[in-house]
Order: structure tokens, then sequence, then C-alpha cells
């Protein structure tokens, strides 16, 4: 009997009358199993233009008005090189590039991928050891779920949670990964690391911008609720959505949560 085009196969197949889990797979069928730690490279941008080794110039990235100031495309390079160098101090390090598909204008391109190639155009910059270790995350569309998801993405590649966190962004974004969203996962202050650079010297009004939005967090820690979760809709022009809790069946708890008051249930890295 064959199988229609617009079909869809269950999350579980069947074979003489056994059924298996797809998503279970052996620690030796898993792409990274003997790495142990997470370094997580936050997105803020897609990539747009047609040469990624022009990817210094802010035309080769769709931007936002506020982000279209000289030395925003530079930045990013400089969170993937800070990304890369620290994964080349941690032979145990899996380096994630993390973001969704945020911008219709930009097509269905994901911030992650972009990073992730912009990497390889840059040669891994001079460390090419490293791109065997890096992956992606494309579905996280706000920083929280950058993390959020990049510790289910780690579980889905490794097969088990990190050890410690080293997060990449802004240091505008230090209190808000450190403090907030490392806070909102329970995740132990003592294993949970963050480096970055300054915005742009032109990037004016991103102090204002970024207490707003830190503000805005300590009311609603998982950003599920009033501006938060409006702006986390608006960055999913294609419908991609959350990352499935199947892919990581010990979060499933953590990933539904919605609440002013910090999740207390159980997560498998305490």
């Amino acid at each position: 009997m064959g199988v229609s085009s617009g079909q869809m196969w269950p999350p579980q197949a069947f074979t003489g009358g056994r059924k298996i889990d797809m998503m279970a797979r052996a620690p030796e069928e898993l792409p990274a199993a003997g790495l142990r730690n997470l370094i997580l490279v936050a997105g803020h941008a897609v990539y747009t233009g047609f040469d990624f080794h022009e990817a210094a110039k802010e035309s080769s990235w769709f931007l936002e008005s506020y982000q279209q100031i000289p030395g925003e495309a530079q930045s990013f390079l400089d969170h993937i090189q800070l990304g890369v160098s620290a994964a080349q101090d941690d032979p145990t390090a899996l380096l994630l590039f993390s973001g969704g598909q945020t911008r219709r204008a930009a097509g269905p391109r994901s911030e992650g991928l972009s990073y992730w190639v912009v990497a390889e155009a840059a040669g891994w910059f001079g460390m090419p050891a490293v791109r065997n270790r890096t992956f992606t995350e494309e579905h996280a569309r706000d920083s929280f779920e950058n993390l959020l998801f990049g510790l289910c993405r780690f579980f889905e590649l490794t097969g088990h949670y990190p050890d410690s966190i080293t997060v990449v962004s802004y240091l505008l974004k230090k209190e808000r990964f450190l403090t907030l969203h490392r806070e909102a996962v329970r995740f132990p202050l003592e294993d949970f690391e963050f480096i970055g650079t300054p915005v742009p010297p032109l990037a004016i009004g991103a102090q204002e911008g970024e207490a707003r939005t830190v503000a805005a967090f300590r009311n609603d820690p998982y950003g599920c609720q009033g501006d938060l979760i409006s702006k986390k809709l608006n960055r999913d022009p294609f419908a991609v959505g959350p990352i499935h809790p199947s892919r990581c069946p010990q979060m499933r708890s953590l990933l539904a949560h919605c609440s002013p008051h910090l999740y207390e249930g159980t997560v498998p890295w305490r």
C-alpha cells in the first residue's frame, strides 16, 4: 500500500507488530555523545547576502531599523568568533548557534544557520577542528528560548544535559541571561558563564531598550504573556513553532511552564 504525498508518518514506526520509538537512539548513534559543555551563541539577525565572505557588511543581513548602524554586522562576526574560540579552548564543548526563522522579508532562513555558514566561510577563524563540534538550533524566537531550546537541542545531540553553559551575546544582555533566564530554567550559577561584546557605539537607545526588556522578563520570566508573547509570535512568520518536547522528554514540564512565578519542578541538570 502506497503513501500519498500529503500523508504524515506518525512519530513511531511499526515493524513486525512491535512499536519502535523513532526518537530513541543508541549513544553511538548520537552525533555528539562525548561532549559535556554547551557554548551557546545567541543569534541576532538572518543573513540575506549571497556572498558569505561579506558578512561584515550591514547590507548582507536583514536588519531592523534599530540595527541599521555601523558596526552591527561586525558584532555578529565577533560573537561567532568568540563562540568558536571558546569551543577551541574546551575540547569537550559543543558549540551551538541559536536562532529561528525570525523575519518574513528575509525568507525561511534561520539565524542559527546564518551564523554557521558565516563561520564556514570564515574558515572557522583558523580553528577548523571546531567545525565537527558545531550545530544549530533553529526554533528560538527570543533570548529565553535561545537558552531553553539550547538545552533541549544539546540533549538531542548528546543524550544528556550540559555540565556547564557559556552564553555569547552582547554584554548589555548579561543580566538578562545570567540572572533572569538562568533562574527561569534553574541552571546552577556556578556552572553558568557569560561572555560578549559591547553594542556598537552608535546603538542609541540600546540601554533603554534593554531595561524595558529586562523589566518585561521580570514580570513574565517565560515570555508567554503580553508583549513578550506578541513579539515571539511576530518572530515566527513561517509558523515553525517551538521545539517539540518529544526531543527532550525530561524538559516537558519546563517547556510548558507559563507563569509569573519561577518553575519549581524537577530539572535534569540538578
